[in-house]
């Protein structure tokens, strides 16, 4: 049954690659982002969200793609990010459940703590190290209380050619200076916004028919890498594209201080969500590839200003 994919979100790199493959498939899109709907203003959510929902046809999912993600600036706006990452979406979910449509919220890996040696899995124990993981993952159990029939997807370094990521971060970089500084003490595993959104549309489709299992599904690309190691495959790929070579000079954690804490290890399982829903873990080296290649080619791939 095809219903309308209903995002929180619009320009953010999750929410545009969503919208996106949401209409390849068939899919009518409703966007709902300012000034339409202040993620930080959670006694307007309903006032907003309700009128969507109750028009929404059978078959509809919604997909919150929207959040605080500034992980240093979180330190130093507890309440905002808060309010963004944790008590809205409980709003969401509220409206939905009642609404009998499911949800499909984006989560991440920085609700671990990176005290492990091999992948997390699902059931692990949550010990959030940042005002951003602690934000997120009360948004998290605050979904996992409704009655909205949720999936939490939680990943990982998300990354596309447009948009503000690491990625284009490091492009940018690198057209200034022939060498940067990137730590190698945290280990991730970078995913495409554009697999993402291929998971989000299966999974929705699955919900949309009431035959899912819901909860919470790690999902990130098939590659652990260090931030170093990320920044490398970046220049590399560039490099066949016919950027100039940069080099990266690995460095740690303790020499490039930041306000908020990361894991130092957050790769994820993702077991669960291919013998849930059959999605495997996608190749990263093509993704970036493809990324690149796109970020490259568009007019103001030089002007970002932003980390992820």
């Amino acid at each position: 049954m095809v219903g309308d994919i209903i995002i929180l979100g619009r320009f953010g790199q999750v929410a545009a690659a969503t919208a996106s493959v949401a209409r390849a498939t068939g899919h009518t899109v409703r966007h709902l982002a300012r000034p339409e709907l202040d993620l930080a203003q959670p006694g307007e959510i309903a006032r907003a969200l309700d009128p969507v929902l109750q028009l929404a046809p059978p078959g509809s999912v919604l997909v919150n793609a929207a959040a605080y993600t500034d992980v240093n600036r979180a330190e130093a706006e507890p309440d905002l990010a808060h309010s963004i990452n944790a008590l809205t979406p409980g709003i969401v979910a509220e409206r939905c459940g009642q609404a009998n449509i499911p949800i499909i919220h984006l989560s991440t890996d920085y609700v671990y703590d990176g005290q492990k040696d091999q992948p997390y899995l699902e059931a692990d124990t949550c010990r959030p190290l940042s005002v951003y993981g602690r934000s997120k993952l009360a948004g998290d159990e605050a979904v996992l209380r409704s009655a909205a029939r949720p999936v939490i997807l939680r990943t990982s370094a998300v990354f596309s050619g447009n948009g503000q990521n690491f990625l284009r971060t490091m492009l940018k970089l690198g057209s200034q200076q022939d060498q940067v500084r990137v730590v190698h003490d945290q280990r991730t595993c970078p995913t495409a916004a554009a697999d993402i959104a291929d998971a989000i549309i299966a999974i929705a489709g699955r919900l949309a028919d009431d035959q899912a299992d819901t909860g919470v599904f790690h999902f990130c690309g098939d590659t652990p890498r260090s931030w170093a190691e990320f920044a490398n495959d970046i220049f590399e790929t560039a490099a066949r594209y016919g950027e100039t070579r940069v080099s990266v000079d690995r460095i740690r954690s303790e020499d490039f201080p930041s306000p908020a804490r990361r894991p130092d290890y957050s790769v994820l399982n993702c077991d669960a969500i291919a013998r849930a829903y059959g999605i495997s873990q996608p190749d990263y080296l093509t993704a970036l590839s493809q990324s690149v290649a796109h970020a490259l080619a568009a007019p103001q791939h030089h002007d970002t200003t932003k980390t992820c």
